[in-house]
């Protein structure tokens, strides 16, 4: 005789899939516009203007340009590296609803959304148990990267749907359906929107057809040709006008030797599993699942996660040199197979055992208990119940407060030297009627393209109206104004930002903090605002 679980007593699929979806509601939409845009997503919101003002990704406003980095990614006063559907989106969004942090973000969060919702659907017509639906839902809401990643207005939440999207239709892919058809189709848009991420998966799916696909069928070389050109064709028109290796980028991209790349792909492993893309433990137990009971689904998951990863270490832009943690923002579309494999490898050894198996899912998925990271700094902790706090009451930033303060306080047109220098932009897109100067090099007014800028744009050139300097920064800038001084140039502080001055809401979770930063120091750690004296 059957014995059925009090769980699955109590509840249905039908009603565990309604709370999940009710759930990622919640988590993908609420306070979505409370903090200002950070400098990433201002690359794309900023652009976003410029294709509303001219229909391309233009770095001129007014007189304001966006050259961050000094123009590493521009080519004739427009960017021509960053792919473009992320600007695109951002711009039909903003022509909606108005230019403001929730219009930006609200477009990807509806892509979060449908991944959920093609999740719900698929764990619904699915032979899952309740309990196993339960044990995935879990997976998936506890894993509090996935979420951040999917609100930001950035290039992560339709790379991560679309690759899903592509996967399903590879896995589901036979001789006499469109599966070829559709990932040839939905390659077109995940190529606007990430070079390396398109890239790298179609190196997964060729090592997994050339392995495993191929026995249940081989694909016709005029399948093949029709394909290349269905996603061929648009690709290369795209990658005509947004080239890398037409900017100062792709010499950037090219400065990692063969060690740097070898240290990257350690770092891009290490970090993933510090960041909850995967669940280290659960790896070491899939690993041993493989070797025992040869599971060709974990074999291939995981060899779909390696083959990913290298491929992102040996084309990503990251300078080793200059870094100790890896920009595992490229690796976001690997969270939903992170996901599937851990739950999957949890069920083989849980799954059977009712009450353990429903007991252990909350620590497995929503603490740092099985990923191995409780070990150290971090101690025990359960991000996806920081993150629900943060949503109640969520932490000061440092760009709301500093952008009002412009607004309030430096007239329309004055010109504004910004340190660090990336927190230029989201000041530039929170607070644009002033001049944000000395972006380039005084050595780049040569270049053709800079040659006509006014001569506040370059470094040393003509000296800025105010100065706003973010955090310790200000330590090396009080002593330089004592050298200004003597050299008859005068600096003085004028107003002091009192909230802590580092940006920690990016959606990385060695980056973020979900509480208020209590305890810095007042002096070296808010936001200084400096006039030059007459």
């Amino acid at each position: 005789m059957q014995i059925t679980s009090p769980f699955q007593k109590i509840t249905g699929k039908k009603a565990l899939l309604s709370v999940f979806l009710l759930l990622s509601a919640i988590f993908l939409f609420s306070n979505l516009g409370r903090y200002a845009l950070w400098d990433d997503e201002t690359m794309v919101s900023l652009a976003a203007e410029g294709i509303l003002e001219t229909g391309d990704t233009t770095a001129v406003h007014g007189r304001n340009i966006v050259a961050y980095r000094n123009g590493l990614v521009l080519k004739n006063l427009s960017d021509r590296s960053t792919p473009p559907l992320s600007s695109y989106i951002t711009a039909v969004s903003f022509a909606l609803f108005g230019k403001t942090a929730w219009a930006a973000r609200i477009p990807f969060a509806l892509m979060g959304m449908a991944l959920m919702t093609l999740a719900a659907f698929m764990m619904g017509k699915s032979n899952l148990t309740a309990r196993e639906t339960f044990v995935l839902s879990i997976g998936i809401l506890g894993n509090t990267s996935l979420i951040l990643f999917l609100r930001q207005c950035r290039y992560y939440a339709p790379s991560i749907l679309l690759s899903v999207l592509i996967a399903v239709c590879y896995i589901r892919w036979r001789r006499e359906n469109k599966g070829l058809l559709g990932m040839a189709i939905l390659s077109v848009p995940l190529f606007a929107a990430n070079y390396m991420g398109c890239a790298a998966l179609f190196a997964c799916l060729a090592v997994d057809y050339l392995l495993w696909k191929r026995r249940e069928f081989s694909v016709q070389w005029k399948e093949i040709a029709l394909a290349g050109m269905i996603a061929g064709l648009p690709c290369v028109a795209i990658a005509s006008v947004w080239n890398p290796f037409t900017t100062q980028f792709g010499a950037y991209t090219q400065s990692n030797g063969l060690l740097d790349r070898i240290t990257l792909l350690w770092w891009n492993f290490r970090d993933m599993n510090e960041a909850g893309f995967l669940i280290g433990g659960l790896v070491l137990a899939s690993l041993l699942l493989i070797f025992i009971r040869r599971d060709i689904w974990l074999t291939r998951g995981l060899l779909a996660l390696v083959v990913y990863t290298i491929v992102i270490s040996i084309v990503s832009p990251q300078l080793v040199k200059q870094a100790s943690l890896a920009d595992i923002r490229y690796l976001a579309p690997l969270i939903p197979l992170g996901i599937v494999l851990a739950v999957a490898t949890y069920l083989k050894l849980f799954g059977n055992r009712a009450y353990l198996c429903l007991a252990l899912a909350f620590p497995v998925f929503c603490t740092n208990l099985a990923s191995g990271t409780f070990i150290g700094q971090q101690g025990l902790r359960s991000v996806p119940l920081e993150f629900l706090g943060e949503l109640i009451s969520p932490p000061p930033e440092p760009y709301s407060p500093t952008a009002e303060w412009i607004r309030g306080n430096i007239p329309k047109g004055s010109t504004v030297w910004v340190l660090p220098d990336y927190m230029t932009y989201p000041l530039m897109f929170h607070a644009p009627d002033v001049v944000y100067a000395w972006q380039l090099n005084l050595d780049q007014k040569k270049d053709p393209q800079f040659r006509d800028l006014p001569n506040i744009h370059f470094k040393g050139k003509e000296l800025p109206e105010y100065i706003i300097v973010f955090g310790p920064i200000v330590i090396q800038m009080r002593d330089m104004f004592q050298q200004w001084k003597m050299k008859g140039i005068d600096y003085k502080e004028i107003y002091i930002i009192n909230t802590f001055w580092k940006d920690l809401y990016r959606p990385e979770l060695f980056w973020r903090t979900f509480r208020p930063v209590l305890g810095y120091d007042p002096e070296t750690e808010s936001i200084y605002c400096f006039k030059k004296q007459n």
